[in-house]
């Protein structure tokens, strides 16, 4: 009876109530998005349509300003370190297609008979020991995955296929040439923003500046973080002597970019292509998953990112939701930095507007 009355004490606190209201009202506000979005969709989708290459354009510069600046302290010349930065860095994406597409089909060829094989392991285990038949889906899943690997091995030739891949070759090279256009003006952008926002808040700029100082804090943490999370995987799998090991272990740092949902699907991919190496392999690797999924996000990262910008694992998973409704797998992407971005202004708002004690 005192367990019960103390598990009852502890469920009744204030805290919790308010945890459990909070949650319910974001989860209130993401239904409310998802059932209203036929009537604010085709707006918001003729909108995003519209400023989508100068958003684009503008996220490419702004990722990239820092390291030309840098470039710029030796050579002293804007124009020659925006030139220099892009042609580097195309070069090194164009080597880097190059040599990794082979090896990632051939790697992803290896890897789909071991997945094959876990799917059918779990069908006729859970059939076994649990009495269900799941194989129903375990075969559409072997479908979806089996067109999948075709797509990507088998080179479509169709006009559907290369009209599309026309457009696509065609916006990246507006959105490049947006970028580099950016780059090379983003002084005289971020006065101009600076001036308007000054004009519409004597405040907002020091907003902005803080965003863009945490911003920038932000990416170069989450790169540091997105290496981690694919070495930590990489050893992982090498341990257990899996052949993809260097494949899974790019697919997390890759996935890390939408935050503890990534790495998780990336885990779930590995474990099912490890099912057919042995229990005791297996077990192994469980353990190693579980002490990789409380050892990286709960000790390595939090050194990596700041207070200022560490969220709760709530707000992220909120706006992963929220993100996804609104913009889709985009959406996912971009809902850390709209996070951060708000964050930072709710803080420098308190500075400035600190909240008034009642005598």
């Amino acid at each position: 009876m005192k367990i019960l009355k103390s598990l009852f004490q502890v469920i009744s606190s204030k805290k919790i109530t308010q945890t459990l209201l909070n949650i319910l009202m974001l989860s209130l506000i993401v239904l409310l998005l998802d059932i209203t979005k036929e009537v604010w969709g085709g707006a918001l989708a003729l909108f995003w349509k519209i400023i989508k290459p100068f958003f684009i354009a503008f996220a490419i510069a702004y990722v990239f300003n820092p390291l030309i600046e840098w470039v710029q302290k030796y050579i002293k010349n804007r124009g020659l370190s925006v030139t220099l930065v892009y042609v580097g860095i195309i070069a090194c994406m164009i080597l880097i297609i190059s040599l990794a597409i082979p090896l990632v089909i051939n790697s992803v060829t290896d890897l789909y008979p071991a997945f094959e094989d876990g799917l059918i392991f779990i069908s006729k285990f859970v059939r076994s020991h649990l009495g269900f038949n799941i194989s129903e889906i375990t075969t559409y899943i072997q479908s979806e995955a089996a067109k999948l690997l075709q797509d990507m091995t088998v080179l479509n030739t169709t006009f559907d296929v290369l009209n599309s891949v026309i457009v696509k070759i065609g916006n990246g090279l507006i959105y490049s040439i947006l970028a580099i256009y950016m780059s090379l003006k983003f002084e005289n952008i971020r006065k101009t923003i600076n001036y308007f926002a000054g004009k519409f808040d004597k405040n907002l700029p020091v907003y902005l500046k803080e965003i863009n100082f945490s911003l920038i804090e932000y990416i170069e943490a989450f790169a540091i973080s997105a290496l981690v999370q694919g070495i930590t995987t990489a050893f992982v799998y090498l341990t257990i002597g899996h052949p993809n090991w260097i494949l899974l272990g790019v697919f997390s740092a890759i996935s890390s970019i939408i935050p503890y949902v990534g790495p998780i699907v990336a885990n779930m991919l590995g474990i099912v292509t490890s099912i057919t190496m042995g229990t005791t392999k297996l077990v192994i690797l469980l353990i190693l998953i579980f002490i990789q999924s409380n050892v990286v996000p709960y000790v390595i990262q939090p050194k990596i990112y700041s207070s200022k910008i560490d969220l709760s694992i709530m707000w992220v998973l909120f706006g992963i939701l929220t993100g996804s409704t609104l913009f889709g797998a985009w959406g996912m992407i971009i809902a850390m930095p709209i996070l951060v971005t708000i964050k930072i202004s709710y803080r420098v708002y308190l500075q400035y507007n600190p909240p008034t004690q009642n005598a």
